[in-house]
């Protein structure tokens, strides 16, 4: 077993060890795990096809295995439980997808009008289909290529539930960092990021404890309304460039940041009308963020079961081309069929549309149960219009163009910093590296790319491709 994957064992090994030590009902808890309790386990296989190979060599196709077991307990009545589910993914092509996880581990205590969870758990917020602006609880799992999935967090929950609301309490327990493709990997950015070497903002620790509240209430019989505060390690990292152009990476950095969200649903007949808005003050910058939408379903279409589902929403961020990230003033579109049979069968229809760059990709998300014991899943991406690139002839002007871009987390780039730069690569690799379109430019071009916001929905390397998992329960 490689170094790397012992580590991670050893990491989620000892906090399990540290969750049971540090409470007083150590033994109440382990007794029943031994005693009690029922597994459950999933088992799946992917394969992933693409129309065309990795625009650095990667392979069109891949193969991946994915087991998740699940082990649940209760005792005293059902007041106090376990929840145990390990994650593997092993990936025949992208070794930094190959990982190992605790989505949750955690024990669980349910008293009169509150309930208490100490350990590894993922947490939801949210009410939009897009993007999830308030979601910042647990960080994304971005080597699985889906929205969906998260790291566990550790983390003590107190929640109290009252006639005026719902009031969540946390307290995050260290800081999980994102995960990101490796250099075989697909959907990547054009230059690797170093996972192994992140930064992080003046003052900030992995190890610092995170704080959240939420409270949310219905309003009447229509509406639902949610607050929430968060201070803690922003889950979405800007990055730096190493500077290295025989061996480029981008350094993730986080920065410390206080969050307020608001979330709002509104539900009549079959009308949804959905809001999510975020203000954020950080080490690095302050910015407003929302997404909004509308939602309406068909039911019982032409007298059958099949319900449709009509989805449009507006994401709108406040720093426009600066956002680290590839949504922020864009349109999305879909459409959900919901079969209502006993094979739970869904179809959802998506694209989203940037009106300036008038980038567009399309997408699709199938499911269905196969017997009580499978179930299939089709995922798939087409891009249907891509952002003009002109790339830099010149190492010189590449440069230019970074400098003022804002693409790294130290912003503008000096000019004596660019000289000294320049003068130790020419001194390690040669003059010719400047000018070598494996190396220099060629690096600096991708930097470029990075910088470029008329291409930000191909930057991910957005070839098209389509995914099939079979996932097999017992």
């Amino acid at each position: 077993m490689r170094p790397a994957v012992l580590k991670i064992f050893n990491y989620r090994y000892l906090s399990l060890v540290l969750l049971f030590s540090v409470s007083g009902y150590s033994h109440a808890l382990i007794e029943p795990l031994l005693d009690n309790g029922e597994w459950s386990y999933e088992l799946g296989a992917e394969w992933r096809h693409f129309d065309d190979p990795g625009e650095f060599g990667q392979d069109r196709d891949g193969l991946s295995l994915r087991i998740q077991p699940e082990f649940y307990t209760e005792w005293n009545d059902g007041d106090d439980f376990f929840k145990f589910v390990p994650f593997m993914r092993i990936d025949s092509v992208d070794d930094e997808r190959t990982h190992f996880d605790l989505r949750d581990a955690y024990w669980g205590h349910i008293g009169n009008s509150w309930e208490l969870k100490l350990g590894y758990t993922t947490v939801f917020w949210g009410r939009t289909e897009f993007l999830n602006l308030v979601d910042v609880i647990n960080q994304k799992d971005f080597v699985e290529g889906d929205r969906d999935s998260k790291l566990g967090q550790p983390l003590l929950h107190l929640s109290f539930v009252h006639d005026v609301g719902i009031l969540d309490f946390y307290a995050l327990l260290g800081f999980r960092e994102r995960t990101f493709p490796g250099v075989d990997g697909r959907l990547r950015t054009p230059i690797p990021v170093d996972t192994d070497n992140p930064r992080y903002g003046d003052g900030v620790s992995k190890d610092d404890i995170g704080f959240a509240v939420r409270w949310g209430q219905p309003i009447g019989d229509y509406v639902e309304i949610a607050v929430s505060l968060f201070s803690g390690i922003s889950r979405e990292p800007w990055f730096d460039f190493n500077w290295d152009l025989a061996d480029p990476k981008l350094i993730p950095v986080y920065y410390h940041m206080e969050q307020l969200g608001f979330e709002f649903e509104f539900i009549y007949e079959g009308w949804v009308a959905k809001l999510e808005a975020i203000g954020v003050e950080s080490q690095r910058e302050n910015y407003t963020a929302a997404v909004g939408g509308v939602e309406y379903t068909f039911g019982s279409v032409f007298e059958s079961d099949i319900d449709i589902t009509l989805i449009s929403e507006y994401l709108w961020d406040e720093r426009g081309d600066a956002s680290p990230g590839f949504l922020e003033q864009d349109i999305g579109l879909g459409m959900r069929l919901t079969f209502n049979d006993e094979q739970s069968t869904e179809i959802l229809f998506g694209g989203l549309i940037d009106p300036d760059t008038e980038e567009k990709i399309l997408t699709l998300e199938a499911s269905r149960r196969i017997g009580d014991s499978w179930k299939i899943k089709v995922l798939g991406a087409h891009v249907l219009a891509r952002g003009e690139e002109e790339a830099s002839q010149t190492s010189v002007d590449a440069v230019q163009l970074l400098t003022d871009s804002g693409l790294l987390a130290g912003g503008g780039l000096d000019y004596e910093f660019l000289v000294d730069w320049a003068i130790e690569t020419v001194q390690t690799n040669g003059l010719d590296i400047l000018f070598d379109q494996t190396f220099g430019l060629n690096t600096l071009n991708q930097l470029q790319r990075l910088a470029n916001a008329d291409r930000k929905l191909s930057i991910l390397e957005s070839d098209n491709y389509v995914q099939f998992e079979m996932t097999f329960f017992y």
